[in-house]
């Protein structure tokens, strides 16, 4: 039978250019599953190569045994594509190790049969004018390949809970496509184009669904790290946090009270979940610029001088230096610097003027406020809750965001047992 090379090859070729354009487009994918499609690629490649020579040399004069090792190697090179399926199919199994030996049967089987026609016809020869010839056991790979898609749509369904119902119906469609190949290459002659064909555009179709399952996997996976880098992060900094409060025992816990009520006032004034997270670790580090403070300073009961007072002062640009650097949230200075200033203008360091102080810093300004005078400090003993509120009140305006200390005095006022201050995370 004469058969135009060009036909033959073209679906397959199309295949494989979609597969191309699919790994170059999909940059999320894992290194290992591109180099697995780009396996598959390979294979498709290798079967249309020896399939071509195969019926370029059959009826010529080349030797007897160059076109019985092509096509030898043909019979090995199917099967290894369903392989490859199920190896993508059982990623998340628990038991590849049993699988991967019950594929090796069928494949060691597939191989004594490929080059049995050196020592045997009962499977397939090639006459004296290298005709092919299909013997007694000539369907042995058909039922090779029979046996590793039955082997594939086993493991799938068998897989309830990691495979979803849409790849099963894909993969239940892959193999009645392919057994429908593999009998139409028997009954019709060497066909084995029909089956690379369908295979190339079935591969790209599976392929295509299956990077949705990758991305889904790469997606959660990407979600618990993240999930427990912040967990680490937040570990670290509210370390970092408890030693700066740590050296001064009167202020232990104040950097994470601060973060709790500046996390609530941002929620009653509407922002979202993460500008409440960002100032929830804002206020864990408003203070953070006391670790470059002498203990002396920071620990002294009575009254400050002017020096000592003019040296606390400059915790908020050593916090400033400490954080800026961070990339990830390179706003995470904002607290630390700015929680001193006034909303009046006459607050320190920069002596920043109502809302040209940033709003996270007005924020954590009023949360400091709070706790300041509901906390124990080492000159004086917490404020009674009338007193907090009062001092709130009268701030309003000069010291304080007026919209944000009413937030914060709305908050007093649903708290009639003062049990907020008592409150640590």
């Amino acid at each position: 039978m004469t058969y135009d090379l060009f036909t033959i090859n073209f679906f397959p070729v199309i295949g494989i250019t979609f597969m191309l354009l699919f790994i170059w487009r999909n940059s999320y994918l894992e290194k290992r599953v591109r180099n697995l499609y780009y396996v598959f690629m390979c294979l498709i490649a290798v079967e249309l190569v020896l399939y071509d020579s195969e019926l370029i040399l059959e009826g010529s004069d080349v030797n007897h045994y160059i076109i019985t090792t092509i096509t030898a190697l043909g019979y090995i090179v199917r099967p290894m594509m369903i392989c490859l399926l199920i190896s993508i199919i059982i990623r998340n199994y628990d038991n590849r190790r049993q699988i991967y030996k019950l594929l090796a049967v069928p494949m060691i089987i597939n191989v004594f049969y490929s080059f049995s026609a050196f020592f045997t016809d009962i499977s397939y020869s090639y006459d004296e004018y290298n005709h092919f010839h299909r013997g007694v056991i000539g369907w042995t790979p058909h039922l090779i390949m029979l046996v590793y898609l039955v082997i594939m749509v086993v493991i799938t369904f068998r897989n309830k809970n990691k495979t979803k119902r849409f790849e099963k119906t894909i993969i239940a469609e892959i193999t009645v496509i392919l057994i429908i190949g593999a009998f139409a290459e028997s009954l019709f002659g060497s066909y084995a184009v029909l089956r690379i064909a369908i295979t190339a555009a079935l591969l790209f179709y599976y392929m295509f669904f299956q990077s949705e399952v990758y991305k889904d996997d790469i997606l959660e996976r990407q979600i618990q790290q993240t999930e427990m880098v912040e967990h680490f992060g937040l570990q670290m900094i509210t370390t970092l946090a408890g030693t700066v409060d740590a050296k001064d025992s009167y202020t232990k816990g104040h950097s994470l009270r601060v973060a709790k009520y500046a996390k609530e006032i941002s929620r009653r004034i509407g922002k979202d979940e993460e500008f409440q997270k960002r100032i929830y670790y804002m206020g864990i580090l408003h203070d953070v610029g006391k670790i470059g403070i002498p203990d002396t300073i920071i620990q002294k009961k009575g009254k400050l001088t002017d020096e000592e007072y003019g040296i606390i002062k400059t915790h908020p640009v050593i916090g400033e230096e400490v954080l800026k650097n961070i990339t990830d949230m390179p706003d995470l200075y904002y607290g630390a610097k700015w929680h001193h200033e006034r909303y009046d203008g006459k607050g320190y360091p920069d002596g920043l003027k109502g809302e040209e102080i940033p709003l996270e810093a007005r924020i954590i300004a009023v949360a400091d406020a709070y706790d300041a005078m509901s906390s124990k400090r080492s000159y004086r003993d917490a404020l009674p809750q009338s007193k907090v509120r009062d001092e709130t009140v009268r701030v309003r305006g000069t010291q304080l965001d007026p919209l944000l200390a009413d937030e914060m005095i709305k908050m007093i006022d649903e708290d009639p047992d003062y049990k907020m201050r008592e409150t640590e995370e």
